[in-house]
C-alpha cells in the first residue's frame, strides 16, 4: 500500500521535473498494489488547475486523470482530530491531515510519496517510509 500526496499526483497530468520518473516508479509497482491519498488531494488538486488557468469546466476531468486508481480516503472528523493530535512543530494544517489520513494504514504502508519537503521531514520524524521518486 502506497500513500500519495496532492503534489505527487499533480506531476501524472502537471509536466514536472520529476514527472517520467514519477510515471516511471509506477510503472513498475506490482499490479496489486494498492495507492491512496485523502480526499483533501482532490481539493488541492482542483484549485491548483483553477491557478494555473485551466478551464473550469476541464478541472473534474483532470483531477479525475491524476486520481485514476488511487483509492480516496473519507476527511472526517476522526482524520481531523488525528491532524490537531500530531506536535510536530513546522507541519502546517494540509501536510497534517495527509498524514492522519495515511495513519490508519501505517501498518501496511510501504510508501508515502511526496515530493513537499516540509511534509516529507515531518513525515519522516513520525515514521513513515517516505519517498519522493526523480
Amino acid at each position: 500500500m502506497i500513500y500519495l500526496d496532492a503534489c505527487a499526483l499533480l506531476k501524472f497530468i502537471k509536466p514536472e521535473a520529476e514527472s517520467p520518473a514519477l510515471r516511471k516508479w509506477r510503472e513498475d509497482l506490482m499490479p496489486e498494489t494498492e495507492l491512496l491519498t485523502s480526499e483533501l488531494a482532490k481539493l488541492e488538486i482542483s484549485r491548483t488547475l483553477l491557478r494555473a488557468g485551466v478551464d473550469h469546466q476541464q478541472v473534474p476531468y483532470f483531477t479525475g486523470q491524476a486520481l485514476r486508481g488511487v483509492y480516496v480516503v473519507d476527511l472526517s472528523s476522526t482524520v481531523l482530530a488525528r491532524a490537531m493530535a500530531y506536535r510536530t512543530r513546522r507541519l502546517g494544517s494540509l501536510d497534517a491531515i495527509h498524514l492522519s489520513s495515511a495513519e490508519p494504514f501505517r501498518p501496511d504502508l510501504e510508501q508515502f510519496v511526496t515530493y513537499d519537503k516540509e511534509l516529507g521531514s515531518a513525515a519522516g520524524e513520525l515514521g513513515f517510509p517516505v519517498l519522493a521518486p526523480s
